[in-house]
């Protein structure tokens, strides 16, 4: 079978890292892919560098607009595909609909009602057009699929597939010296990171609020805080660091490209998720390295830990609380050490990107049979 993976995405964001993942671990020999996504999208070098044919949208296909609508069809045509996976793309689902296509699409995000979907009416018929557009909806994690299930949506249409990352490779003692040259940290600094867009809804403000109080509470640690990634709130997060007088303390490393090194010096992963979070892939990453993580209770978070001490949970916005975690961590050796082995073994039994890709590609041969057994019984 032959799958069209749909992505709107322009810049390698949540949704582009599990896609290469997923592509990675897929048996060719059962699916083969290829993907469509924007021209210019900082993700075609990635996908292209294993071989998977990319088609170069011009139209935007995040939102409804007929010249993507037909575009899609014409890349559905040509490529003869029986199954098209959306991400993030309506555009995709409407025209493999009409191209009498499988469409299966992914719920990455997690975010409660708000507006006119407050309302019982437009739910319900956000639930039809689902039914209409979807032959599956994935949910990658269990509080996703309450969250479309919040939006009307079927729960017989609803699979949960756990975000998988790919383990995250070994790295040599020069690499890291590198890293800790170029961003002027030392071997025996207590590093904590947290990897995610700079954006109001992953919480920046609550962990450098978290992070000046931790520094006076330890003066005797030497910490550096690591801010990994790229977002809007890039220029207040700096003033937030100088009006503190932190800049000792906190690096901003911008855009990483191999995250490797980076889990490699990290003693502590921090998500301070206030929204969108299901799986996150930056804790599943981390956990492959034994890195143990902090994370708020949103959303998804709280099963990521389930009943391992891989992590600890604090409530969402409570600075205090975040304090008193990494505070509880630095000073107890011990714990650190059970986290450790907690993450891995945690992230070996449910968070790898084989468990991901093979779920997922059951879930594509069970449609197919489901297709191919309703064609042959209609005269």
């Amino acid at each position: 079978m032959k799958v069209l993976h749909v992505i709107s995405d322009e810049n390698i964001g949540g949704a582009g890292v599990l896609l290469t993942s997923l592509l990675k671990n897929m048996d060719r020999k059962r699916v083969e892919s290829v993907v469509a996504m924007p021209r210019g999208s900082s993700l075609e070098s990635r996908i292209a560098s294993m071989g998977i044919p990319v088609r170069l949208l011009q139209y935007p296909c995040d939102r409804f607009h007929w010249h993507s609508v037909r575009e899609l069809e014409n890349v559905i045509q040509e490529e003869r595909v029986d199954i098209v996976h959306a991400n993030a793309a309506l555009c995709a689902r409407i025209a493999g609909k009409r191209c009498k296509s499988i469409v299966v699409h992914t719920r990455h995000c997690c975010f409660p009602p708000r507006g006119i979907w407050k309302w019982n009416a437009v739910r319900k018929m956000g639930g039809y057009i689902n039914r209409k557009l979807s032959d599956r909806v994935i949910a990658t994690a269990e509080a996703a699929a309450e969250n479309l299930r919040t939006y009307g949506i079927s729960p017989d249409q609803i699979e949960v597939i756990l975000n998988g990352s790919e383990p995250i490779r070994a790295v040599s003692e020069s690499e890291l010296n590198a890293l800790r040259k170029r961003l002027e940290i030392q071997k025996d600094d207590f590093c904590i990171g947290i990897c995610a867009r700079l954006e109001e809804y992953k919480g920046h403000d609550v962990f450098l609020q978290a992070a000046k109080r931790v520094i006076e509470r330890l003066p005797n640690v030497s910490f550096r805080f690591l801010i990994v990634g790229i977002g809007s709130l890039r220029e207040t997060l700096g003033d937030y660091v100088q009006k503190e007088k932190m800049e000792e303390y906190v690096r901003f490393t911008g855009f990483v490209e191999d995250m490797a090194p980076i889990y490699r010096v990290l003693d502590l992963n921090v998500n301070c998720s206030r929204g969108t979070e299901t799986s996150c892939l930056a804790l599943s990453e981390g956990m492959s390295a034994g890195v143990p993580f902090i994370a708020s209770d949103f959303g998804g978070n709280v099963a990521m830990k389930g009943e391992s001490e891989a992590g600890i949970l604090f409530p969402m916005n409570d600075v205090e609380a975040l304090v008193n975690a990494i505070c509880r961590v630095v000073v107890e050796p011990s714990l650190q050490m059970r986290m450790k082995a907690a993450a891995e073994k945690r992230y070996k039994e449910k968070y790898t990107a084989v468990q991901m890709g093979e779920h997922l590609t059951a879930v594509y041969e069970d449609l197919m049979n489901f297709k191919c057994a309703k064609e042959a019984s209609q005269p």
